[in-house]
């Protein structure tokens, strides 16, 4: 869990099947020294996680990437210049799982688009 270590939850909300939320990156997080030496860059799986985590936060569930049919990083994300980013996921159950699609993004500058297959898994 990357949440209230790595980030923490600045606002969250949702309505009509989306979730916005508002993390602030935590710049002196260890993982910054190794990602990468000198140039501090949020690495790509940490903000799968992040949504990950936030989207089962907010319906009370806890889930697993099982599909990613789109990831795509457009920016990084320097911690030190951009420590506050939002996220905007969209979801929709399906049989078995959940199908969300959304982006990570700052003002009109958009770091991450993603569609992802979420299954449920106990903890």
């Amino acid at each position: 869990m990357l949440l209230n270590d790595l980030y923490s939850i600045q606002a969250l909300s949702e309505s009509e099947n989306q979730i916005q939320a508002s993390v602030l990156l935590r710049p002196d997080h260890p993982i910054f020294l190794g990602h990468f030496p000198g140039q501090a860059v949020l690495p790509g799986v940490c903000m799968m996680e992040m949504i990950t985590e936030i989207t089962g936060k907010q319906l009370k569930n806890t889930f697993r990437i099982s599909g990613a049919p789109l990831v795509k990083f457009l920016h990084m994300i320097d911690p030190e210049k951009n420590p506050l980013i939002n996220l905007e996921i969209k979801y929709h159950q399906e049989k078995e799982h959940l199908a969300t699609s959304g982006k990570i993004y700052l003002g009109s500058d958009v770091f991450m688009k993603f569609q992802f297959v979420l299954s449920s898994y106990p903890i």
